[in-house]
């Protein structure tokens, strides 16, 4: 095997740019309105024009971009390209042996940091995330530099990856967040890969101090294999403080990445469920217990949310299921037997399709009682004023708490794997009746959960880019989309019918001579 020294070998792994950032200017058309002048934080992956070149998705290079907006008429963006084994990081990582040893040689290690997901923001900070893999990567939003790696638990041969929560809870003043990490281990000839060490771990905001709990799984959910947290809330009740966790259920059969993109055996996802975490200083581990009514609804990939905590007694979530197995990605023969390569839409790696049709989920708790609804449509092309609810990506509340906006990626069959849909037998749509299903955002009623059905369309718009920010409230609000390649795109809140602006430039999708980026799928609003 050919020999590389360390620097060498690293700076293969990172990619082209890696650790760099430059600005780029957007051509405006439209007027921004004053409301929206601050930045929207976005964190995008990169994918190889090669098919042949296979990553996981989840082992994508990162760029986290900053869009400067600038009313009237100027929007900038400065591109960070992430260096995923930390090392340009100084003092703001403690880089074990196993670190320099497996890093950019151990495909089982993959890297440190990887932000390609979540976005966490407080008091200046930017904490974003992967979705299964690698620990949280702290980002100065003024400068847009990185400073550290959030990491508590130390990975090894045995265990060789880090996975947490990708979208963090917040208190109610805002000044602490929580999040959970543990340890992945590797795969065994009868087990999956398994999590272990389970932590709970508070941040505050303003000093940077930080408090680790152990974890312990409620005992009626304690499954291992499946123990992977997508989003995390808190709430207050009877006085006592307690955080959730979205237990999304991702099964990952084998920690390395597919050294080709061939079809595997897929172990299907258990129905997903909530824990629940009374915060405890004088307690040194805490028990977690199960909300109760979630684990029947039998749905799967429980992930995004948003809460209304009101009152501090209690909370209202809302969530969404995507009814898809998050932990696998489009590779292989598809459904109905066509290879990658035959399929002008695919792209090596890219992010798995649901098997079924997703749902939202509004659950509220108040004095230990609570209420479940749910909503869920299919998509009737004779009645597109309709909506549906094909793969719930992100959800907000506006300012007002009353009114609720969701995205959803939609469907396209001829991306659904043969091996994933074959896990799921009794669950998976029927590839004969099924047609595309376009990407939709729409507008909801926050307490019926009901989409908000308006003359002249003015709560839906279809083929809208996933990644969205909700400035404000509905009568005086906007909503932003954006992705590199469609750019972006402002929508006054109360009628997604009236585009008011967009700003793009053909600098955000060539990533460099061989990668672009594809369409992320979260951005987040910072006020100046």
């Amino acid at each position: 095997m050919r020999q590389m020294t360390e620097a060498v070998e690293e700076s293969v792994f990172r990619g082209e740019g890696a650790g760099s950032s430059r600005d780029v200017e957007l051509e405006v058309h439209g007027r921004l309105p004053s409301g929206v002048r601050g930045s929207l934080l976005v964190a995008c992956s990169r994918r190889h024009r090669d098919r042949s070149l296979f990553d996981r998705w989840h082992d994508s290079p990162t760029d986290l971009i900053r869009i400067q907006l600038q009313p009237p008429d100027r929007v900038t963006a400065r591109i960070l390209s992430v260096d995923p084994s930390g090392a340009d990081l100084n003092g703001g990582f403690r880089r074990t042996a196993y670190d320099r040893e497996a890093c950019g040689r151990s495909p089982a290690y993959g890297y440190a940091t990887q932000p390609n997901h979540g976005l966490n923001v407080g008091s200046g900070k930017l904490w974003a995330t992967n979705l299964l893999f690698g620990a949280p990567l702290e980002i100065d939003i003024a400068s847009w530099r990185p400073r550290r790696i959030l990491r508590y638990v130390d990975p090894h041969a045995g265990a060789p990856r880090v996975t947490g929560t990708s979208h963090f809870a917040q208190s109610l003043d805002g000044r602490y967040l929580y999040l959970e990490q543990s340890l992945l281990s590797v795969e065994t000839a009868t087990a999956p890969v398994r999590a272990g060490q389970l932590k709970l771990i508070r941040i505050d905001t303003s000093t940077g101090a930080e408090r680790v709990w152990d974890l312990a799984p409620p005992p009626d959910d304690d499954l291992p294999e499946a123990e992977n947290f997508h989003s995390a809330f808190y709430w207050e009740e009877g006085g006592k403080k307690y955080v959730g966790l979205l237990r999304t259920g991702a099964i990952v059969e084998s920690i390395a990445p597919h050294a080709v993109p061939t079809e595997h055996e897929v172990i299907p996802l258990p129905s997903s469920t909530i824990w629940a975490v009374e915060v405890d200083e004088a307690l040194s581990s805490l028990q977690a217990f199960l909300l109760p009514g979630v684990r029947e609804l039998g749905g799967i990939a429980l992930s995004h949310l948003d809460v209304d905590v009101a009152g501090g007694n209690g909370f209202v979530l809302y969530a969404n299921y995507k009814q898809a197995d998050v932990g696998e990605e489009t590779h292989g023969l598809n459904r109905y037997g066509h290879k990658p390569d035959l399929i002008a839409e695919h792209y090596s790696g890219m992010t798995v399709e649901p098997i079924n049709i997703g749902k939202l989920l509004r659950y509220e708790r108040r004095g230990g009682r609570y209420d479940i609804r749910t909503y869920e449509r299919a998509y009737d092309p004779a009645q597109a004023f309709l909506g549906h609810t094909w793969l719930p990506i992100n959800i907000q509340l506006d300012a007002s708490r009353k009114h609720l906006f969701c995205n959803f990626s939609g469907f396209q069959p001829r991306l659904l794997s043969a091996h994933i849909a074959r896990a799921y037998p009794g669950m998976v749509v029927d590839p004969e009746t099924i047609r595309n299903v376009p990407p939709l955002l729409m507008r909801f009623d926050a307490g019926r959960l009901e989409p908000q059905y308006e003359n002249g369309g003015a709560y839906l718009t279809y083929k809208e880019p996933l990644a969205m920010a909700v400035i404000g409230d509905y009568n005086q609000g906007w909503v932003c989309t954006f992705a590199p390649e469609a750019g972006l795109r402002i929508y006054r809140a109360n009628d997604l019918s009236r585009r008011i602006c967009t700003a793009s430039s053909p600098e955000l999708v060539q990533a460099d001579s061989a990668q672009f980026r594809p369409k992320p799928p979260h951005m987040v609003f910072v006020a100046n």
